[in-house]
């Protein structure tokens, strides 16, 4: 009985794969994102620090 539905379910497994993959890809970019505005705002409030 398992072996008729084997299709549904690896394709159900790699559907949950690829949504957990762009669910990660998201997440680390908006942290990526984060840091670069917050280095950007640390940078214009020390507009010296560079000389």
């Amino acid at each position: 009985m398992l072996e008729d539905y084997f299709g549904l379910i690896e394709a159900g497994f790699v559907f949950a794969l690829a949504v957990g993959f762009y669910i990660w890809q998201r997440l680390d970019l908006r942290r990526y994102e984060q840091q670069d505005r917050e280095k950007k705002k640390k940078t214009r409030e020390e507009p010296n620090a560079h000389q």
